[in-house]
């Protein structure tokens, strides 16, 4: 299964899912979907690749070793960040009112597939 299938799965689960894109640590979008037109997507994205890729290129690297996941919320939104080896990154977009845990639960049951299609 691609890995764009096995997210747009967990996209479809989760009522007020915005969107989600998979990165580098330097900002490039690898895959992404989003619900409607939600075009602030890739300035999300771009915002927290600077993040994470600050954090792996500035000697945070063993703080973020075991850190698997990030929440971040904002006035509008909340953004879960997934970390993957190899300096990748999803960015899993909600609205304010969605269900966070249980966007949580169903990223980290898609995990090892996803894992297994960057292999």
């Amino acid at each position: 299964m691609s890995f764009e299938t096995i997210m747009h799965g967990v996209l479809d689960r989760i009522e007020g899912a915005r969107g989600w894109a998979f990165l580098a640590d330097d900002g490039e979008i690898v895959f992404r979907q989003t619900v409607g037109d939600f075009e602030t997507l890739p300035l999300l994205a771009a915002y927290h690749g600077i993040t994470v890729g600050n954090y792996r290129r500035f000697g945070l690297r063993s703080l973020l070793e075991n850190i698997r996941t990030i929440v971040c919320t904002y006035d509008e939104a909340v953004c879960i960040l997934k970390l993957f080896p190899e300096n990748y990154f999803l960015v899993f977009v909600l609205a304010r009112e969605s269900n966070v845990g249980y966007a949580l639960w169903l990223l980290e049951q898609a995990m090892p597939a996803l894992l297994e299609e960057i292999g």
